[in-house]
């Protein structure tokens, strides 16, 4: 029963550590998008597009606790979960498995502090 009656206990988070929760600054400080793709085009410098979108705000549960608990409307973007874009002709006669564990090994360090990662990746059009 001490388990249950847990759970059932309220969220006791300030506004304060829930943004510093939330930003990553626990975990050794937060990406961001442009520092992703940096690292992205650095490595694939032939890429026609690469595209990085923190996507950690979209999650219901997040948006929930941003409202309802911390009292914003959103805490948006924190930095958790991104959905990364590659389009580069060194991707030509590689599977979507290999295309992706290049972009894997890329993030390497980066993806350590992520909650997930979404890859879309594809050869531009000849």
């Amino acid at each position: 029963m001490w388990p249950l009656r847990r759970l059932l206990q309220p969220i006791r988070w300030t506004a304060a550590e829930w943004t510093r929760t939330c930003s990553g600054s626990e975990a050794g400080g937060s990406l961001t998008e442009t520092q992703l793709e940096e690292l992205l085009r650095a490595r694939f410098p032939g890429a026609t597009s690469v595209q990085v979108q923190d996507i950690s705000g979209g999650c219901a549960v997040m948006w929930w606790v941003c409202r309802h608990v911390v009292g914003v409307p959103s805490c948006g973007g924190c930095g958790a979960m991104y959905e990364v874009w590659v389009e580069t002709p060194e991707f030509g006669g590689l599977s979507r498995v290999k295309q992706h564990r290049l972009v894997t090994e890329t993030l390497a360090e980066q993806i350590k502090d992520m909650h997930g990662i979404r890859i879309s990746t594809g050869v531009p059009d000849a």
